[in-house]
């Protein structure tokens, strides 16, 4: 069983520092922004509302988590964005491909017929020109 590892070098101070900044930005990003889009959307909708609690960021993130992960869970694995690779096919430009490999073979078979031709037109008129010589 041969499995691919991905490894990740880290030289000193900075590249700790770097590590530790994008792992801060991916939670930001991923986490904290949408937990007070999250906590924000609560808040307005609670401003309507007799005696509705308000919420903190800490509630917000916790808000998005389970509304994220109820997504996840209920999706089936049917997701509009995903990883991987796919070799993609294009069946005309294999037919292409194959059109133009066969005019090049065409073009080549007439051109080695026509080199066959004037190399025997060669020989004959050197055998000729022998014979001429000859008598």
């Amino acid at each position: 069983m041969n499995k691919k590892f991905s490894i990740i070098k880290i030289n000193g101070f900075k590249g700790l520092a770097l590590a530790v900044f994008i792992i801060g930005c991916l939670i930001a990003g991923f986490l904290i922004f949408p937990g007070w889009v999250c906590m924000q959307l609560w808040n307005f909708v609670a401003g309507f509302f007799y005696n509705m609690p308000v919420m903190t960021l800490l509630h917000g993130t916790m808000l998005w988590a389970i509304v994220a992960l109820s997504m996840y869970a209920l999706n089936k694995g049917n997701f509009a964005i995903s990883f991987g690779s796919v070799v993609p096919r294009y069946p005309e430009r294999d037919e292409r491909l194959y059109e133009i490999m066969k005019q090049i073979n065409e073009s080549n078979a007439k051109l080695s017929s026509a080199i066959k031709k004037h190399n025997e037109e060669e020989c004959t008129k050197e055998e000729n020109q022998d014979n001429k010589l000859l008598k």
